[in-house]
């Protein structure tokens, strides 16, 4: 990463209710740090009756700003570091984040990162003391698409965004199982539950499932339809293709 580029990115901390689009309301023991480095998004879930919490989706840029957050949660325990994709439009520090919490990154089987110390290859939930981390196989976007879904949060990354859903044109794409993954999504979630999305050019946005379901043309087309527009989407490569897979699959 050149210091040119980094000297351009400006990290904002906001929380959930700065980033709310409807009615949203999470369990007091619940809470959510989100942080915005230009419109790609990482996460720190927090449950603080039972002191523990996750990483998702941590970008290289901000990894001493993440780690100048973990250490101020001495009194917690980091369950893992997940990222729910090799990204292809920015660097990632979830390996590096994972090693120095001595927490596991998890990712899919597929993921290429030799860093990964729990591969996920079929739709599984861990135990933690705040309840059930489940990890669904939401593959499509890419091939190794996973959605962790913890408390009241679901964390989408690119399989769906706000009113949207990820492009398939990049590798290892495949509109036929993005369908797929958005039913399964749709089955493993309830209405109150917050769908929060791996990158928002907005200022980052955060909703309530039944919100998306109610504005997300995506989740309620037809697989023909779904597939057939995903099929014809052809974009420009992401600014930072070669450097991110390049450094994404080490």
């Amino acid at each position: 990463m050149n210091d040119s580029y980094m000297n351009q990115v400006k990290t904002i901390k906001k929380k959930l209710i700065d980033i709310q689009q409807d009615s949203i309301s999470i369990p007091d023991d619940w809470d959510l740090s989100i942080y915005l480095n230009d419109d790609n998004i990482t996460y720190l879930a927090i449950n603080h009756a039972h002191k523990e919490a996750l990483w998702i989706d941590p970008v290289e840029e901000d990894f001493e700003l993440l780690i100048s957050e973990s250490n101020s949660m001495k009194e917690y325990r980091f369950i893992g570091v997940i990222d729910t994709h090799t990204h292809a439009d920015h660097l990632s520090c979830a390996g590096k984040l994972a090693h120095r919490l001595s927490t596991p990154l998890i990712m899919h089987r597929n993921a290429p990162c030799s860093a990964v110390d729990l591969r996920v290859s079929n739709d599984t939930q861990l135990s933690t003391a705040s309840g059930p981390l489940k990890l669904l196989i939401t593959t499509g976007h890419t091939w190794d698409g996973i959605t962790p879904i913890w408390g009241p949060f679901i964390f989408t990354g690119d399989t769906i965004l706000y009113g949207d859903t990820g492009r398939d044109d990049l590798p290892t794409g495949n509109p036929e199982e993005h369908f797929k993954s958005l039913e399964k999504i749709k089955f493993n979630t309830s209405p109150n539950q917050v769908m929060l999305p791996g990158h928002d050019g907005a200022g980052g946005r955060a909703s309530t499932w039944d919100h998306q379901l109610n504005i997300n043309p995506s989740l309620t087309q037809s697989a023909a339809d779904f597939i057939r527009e995903a099929s014809a989407y052809l974009g420009p490569p992401p600014r930072l293709l070669k450097e991110s897979l390049f450094h994404n699959f080490k």
